[in-house]
């Protein structure tokens, strides 16, 4: 302020120093000076006039600036406060959000481009998390001197779009690095463009030297990868292209010409804790209300329950579906959303884990006659596995059960993924006769990923794996040992979530002459038998031996299925099957034969219960809140 106040003053003095008589004279009689020197060989009052002229106007040019110094004085004291005081956001990330301006109009026109193309940026309220390592590698690449083109190779929802929105926001900022400085990223959907609309875009874009280039899915079109080799050539153009690992690999790969003009780019899906960040920024940016627990819980059963998608997409679209309630999100919310979508009851996602665990020895007990050591050691596996004793980056169970045909193999399975999974259907079946031959090993491994990626939470089931090629045995090796399977396309599944369970009559008749046997003399018997290698073996978290049913497990087991038909029978019909002791050991005798096991039963259960009840329906001899008895 006081200097302000100076310049007033200056300005002041100075115009009563130019009107002083002193001045003025000494203004008069410059042209006099000027004329006995010579100079021009001017009259004396053109060079009064112009003297005048020229002091006029420096006098009125230096009122000019004087003001001017003055106007801007009083601006700098009145915003300080506002300046230094206010919390305005100075930043790099702040300063994106402006962006730079007339920088385009140094380059060349696109219009044919802009017509089919759209530019692409990130919002800048959005930020970039776990994906540092991918946009260092992304601006090195178009960096380069030449072949500065880069190919994205990830999953679909993994973020590579993402990556590339960011991009055109560093682009645009004028802030970025050498090689997208001032650069327009445009995304051009050729999928729906004439060769010759593709070409006339691709050639302004090269000649205009400020556009990069973005094709997606560039997998589908091998036939224009020669047409397009010219403009990855060009020093003027950087194409980015997208992909997944399927298509690197089955496609890309059959091209190295076209492949190599490339900077490859792995872009994998973000750790758990990066998601909920991720999930968090992008639940404010659309001003929904939920806090980081429920967050991480949605991110939690998404990656239980979502198949056909990486993080952070999975969650991004359960937050979508959230956004439409218009009002906070609970856990319950998050719950109910998540059971319509992976067809799960909301029951199931609310059980606490460590009940079921401590619980399923009994639970399962209950329902399985004769095995009880063998259900044992399956219980006590299960523990292991999810106290986190064992290897956590395997599945979350796998064993080998080993027994005789009709012991109970395959209901222990049903068993053991309604008691864990909480539904029937949670138990997937192969039938590994099925793939006999090596030439199968692409079909198995292809519906197994599939299988997977639709219900991540299921339990796998190997019928008879001893039928299966031994390329198949080796197949199943790093789904046991790594908990995830690549197949022949490059896409990977992930079995962290899954329990594996394999059956094999191998060993039958060793169980059957000696109901006794060790487990690790039946498993020396296989291996030098070569039945299975001990490499594959060693990869199942437990091996479980079913002993042969004698004629009381037999009869524990008629009494089971007849109380399921008598259940079923009650709730559908409104009609009570009376089981007396006469039904059951008629059933039990039936469905007895020591080589079959408990198999026969339900054939018995057929011929002896479920026909006459039939018949007796048909004919209206019974009617609800009817008891029958079957003699």
């Amino acid at each position: 302020m006081k200097k302000g106040i100076q310049s007033w003053k200056n300005l002041v003095v100075w115009a009563f120093n130019f009107f002083s008589i002193p001045v003025l004279f000494k203004t008069l009689f410059a042209p006099w000076q000027m004329d006995r020197a010579g100079a021009d060989n001017a009259e004396w009052w053109e060079n009064a006039l112009f003297a005048i002229f020229i002091r006029a106007f420096g006098f009125v040019a230096r009122s000019v600036f004087i003001v001017l110094g003055l106007a801007l004085t009083l601006l700098v004291i009145l915003t300080y406060p506002i300046f230094f005081l206010l919390p305005i956001d100075i930043s790099r990330d702040s300063l994106l959000k402006v962006g730079s301006i007339g920088s385009e109009l140094s380059y060349g026109n696109t219009f044919f481009l802009n017509r089919f193309g759209h530019d692409v940026s990130l919002p800048s309220e959005l930020k970039l998390y776990g994906k540092d390592r991918a946009m260092r590698m992304i601006l090195l690449g178009l960096s380069k001197d030449t072949d500065h083109n880069v190919l994205l190779v990830g999953d679909v929802g993994v973020g590579k779009e993402t990556l590339i929105d960011y991009l055109g926001k560093l682009g645009e900022s004028g802030l970025s690095e050498k090689g997208i400085m001032h650069h327009r990223v445009v995304e051009l959907p050729i999928e729906n463009m004439a060769y010759e609309n593709i070409e006339k875009s691709l050639n302004e874009s090269r000649d205009a030297g400020n556009v990069i280039l973005v094709l997606k899915n560039i997998e589908k079109y091998p036939d224009l990868y020669e047409k397009f080799l010219p403009y990855l050539n060009s020093k003027n153009l950087s194409i980015i292209a997208t992909t997944d690992f399927g298509g690197h690999d089955s496609v890309l790969k059959a091209h190295p010409e076209f492949l190599s003009k490339f900077e490859k780019v792995d872009i994998f899906p973000p750790s758990f804790e990066e998601t909920v960040e991720i999930i968090s920024n992008y639940s404010g940016l659309h001003g929904l209300k939920i806090d980081k627990s429920t967050i991480g819980e949605l991110v939690r059963l998404a990656g239980r329950y979502i198949g056909n998608q990486s993080e952070p997409q999975k969650s991004i679209t359960i937050i979508d579906e959230l956004r439409a309630l218009g009002r906070p999100v609970t856990i319950d919310d998050v719950k109910q959303i998540i059971s319509d979508k992976a067809n799960i009851p909301v029951g199931a996602l609310s059980q606490d884990e460590k009940s079921i665990l401590l619980n399923l020895y009994e639970n399962m007990h209950a329902k399985i006659v004769g095995q009880d050591e063998a259900v044992r050691d399956l219980a006590d596996a299960m523990k292991r596995m999810r106290a986190g004793v064992a290897d956590p980056s395997k599945p979350a169970g796998s064993f080998l059960f080993l027994g005789p045909t009709g012991v109970g193999k395959t209901y222990t399975a049903k068993i053991l993924a309604e008691s864990y999974f909480g539904r029937k259907d949670a138990m997937v079946r192969f039938d590994m006769s099925e793939f006999v031959d090596s030439s199968s090993v692409e079909t198995f491994s292809d519906r197994l990923c599939a299988l997977i990626e639709e219900k991540p939470l299921s339990l796998v089931f190997f019928d008879e794996l001893e039928k299966a090629d031994r390329a198949v045995h080796n197949l199943l090796l790093q789904v046991l040992d790594e908990g995830r399977l690549t197949r022949a396309s490059g896409r990977t599944a992930n079995f962290k979530e899954s329990i594996i369970i394999a059956t094999s009559n191998a060993g039958s008749r060793e169980i059957i002459a000696d109901s006794n046997i060790e487990k690790k003399k039946l498993v020396d018997m296989l291996i030098q038998n070569r039945m299975f290698s001990p490499e594959f073996l060693n990869r199942f978290s437990g091996i479980v031996l079913f002993k042969p049913l004698g004629e009381s497990g037999v009869k524990k087991v008629a009494e089971l299925l007849l109380n399921e038909f008598k259940t079923r029978l009650l709730a559908e019909k409104g009609i009570t099957l009376e089981v007396t002791p006469e039904l059951l050991e008629r059933v039990a005798s039936a469905g007895f034969d020591p080589d079959f096991g408990a198999r026969p039963i339900h054939r018995a259960i057929e011929d002896i219960v479920e026909n006459k009840v039939a018949d007796m329906l048909i004919r209206g001899e019974v009617s609800p809140d009817n008891i029958i008895k079957i003699l």
